[in-house]
């Protein structure tokens, strides 16, 4: 709809003929200011000004492109001419080169990684030194019958054990930030001299892997995180420091003593049990020793009365029955007599702990009801139990 003005009000003559409203508002503003009417013819100059520059510099660069056609078309025609005076050679003819019958034989290998097999070599030199070393250090590290001297019975640190599986493997920690942790907890038991009572097993327990975790992971948890997520502010930031105080001076600040984890790994390399095996089958050995690794530290009879070199021995004994029936041709019996020259332990004794390990896989559902953790985050298909 288009608005009409009054005219008597706006001051323009009558004979003009009727305009829009903005039309008429626009030019009665211009009128009567001055200032306004002159920006406008300036804005308007230097715009046909712009315009006209724009059209000098476009039909400049039209000539260009159109001098550097004309340029082409000259090179290209004389090179025309140049291919017509060129004689023509109709005997010459192409030939083929082959590579000889030995090279074509080779095959190009992928790219390989020199440093993962130049530390598989330097593990393997100093393996045996690792070996004896943490061999040594195990009648001072190792915890043995470190509930005797206290009010925590055997299940409830089960029960904690348990329940570390479920923390660290949320938290995505290394397997062997567990084994420190599970072996800082014991260690601290057996050189504690003051009772420990059942109301302090929470707060080990948590400390303990608070420990482990600044020992081994690049990113350990905060103490905010555990005061918040782990202990459920049942716990407070002081009690965690004044517990971690106590344990790291209790046991001497002694965390480098070998783990049920490092040492099967080092019995495997040291046996070369890798190249004796598929690939395959070495990895499903690899987390069946795992597995069993863990499901020991839950019974204190076992674990609270036996090394640690022995207890990787004995489940390495466990798994490789297990990996027998897999591939036929490895014989567990002859590799584990290797295994117990290699670290010096009598074999009887290698075998009766082996069957008690056994025997805990067979019913560790029966001895240890409702702690599911340890087959929720490290369990899988095993049927072969109950055929060794």
């Amino acid at each position: 709809m288009e608005i009409k003005y009054n005219r008597s009000l706006s001051g323009v003559p009558e004979n003009q003929q009727q305009q829009p409203l903005r039309r008429i508002t626009k030019t009665y503003i211009e009128n009567r200011d001055p200032v306004r009417r002159n920006l406008t013819m300036l804005y308007n100059e230097d715009t046909q000004q712009i315009n006209k520059s724009m059209l000098s510099s476009n039909n400049d660069l039209r000539r260009k492109m159109l001098n550097q056609e004309r340029v082409k078309r000259s090179l290209n025609q004389d090179v025309l001419e140049d291919k017509e005076n060129v004689p023509q050679h109709k005997g010459l003819t192409t030939k083929l080169y082959t590579l000889p019958q030995e090279l074509q034989n080779i095959s190009i290998k992928p790219k390989f990684d020199h440093t993962i097999q130049e530390n598989k070599n330097l593990q393997k030199c100093y393996t045996d030194e690792i070996f004896f070393y943490l061999k040594e250090q195990e009648k001072k590290s190792t915890p043995q019958e470190f509930l005797k001297n206290h009010s925590i019975p055997s299940n409830l640190r089960a029960k904690m054990i348990d329940w570390m599986v479920e923390v660290l493997c949320s938290y995505k920690c290394t397997d062997q930030t567990f084994f420190v942790a599970v072996r800082t907890l014991d260690f601290y038991f057996a050189k504690s001299e003051k009772q420990l009572e059942v109301s302090d097993l929470h707060l080990c327990g948590v400390t303990s892997m608070f420990i482990a975790a600044k020992y081994e992971e690049i990113h350990p948890m905060k103490l905010s995180v555990v005061y918040e997520k782990i202990a459920h502010k049942k716990l407070t930031t002081d009690q965690i420091k004044k517990k971690e105080s106590d344990i790291l001076q209790t046991i001497g600040f002694d965390l480098v003593g070998g783990t049920l984890f490092d040492l099967y790994n080092l019995i495997l390399t040291n046996c070369f049990i890798e190249s004796k095996l598929l690939e395959k089958n070495y990895k499903y050995l690899k987390k069946l020793c795992l597995y069993l690794s863990k499901m020991v530290l839950f019974d204190y009879e076992i674990c609270g009365k036996n090394n640690y070199t022995l207890l990787a021995a004995a489940l390495i004994f466990v798994a490789f029955k297990i990996v027998e029936q897999l591939e036929t041709t490895f014989n567990a019996d002859s590799q584990i007599k290797d295994v117990a020259q290699i670290i010096q332990v009598d074999q009887d004794q290698l075998v009766e702990v082996a069957a008690k390990i056994l025997n805990l896989a067979k019913n560790f559902e029966k001895h240890f009801p409702n702690l599911e953790n340890l087959k929720k985050f490290n369990g899988f298909q095993c049927r072969r139990w109950d055929e060794q």
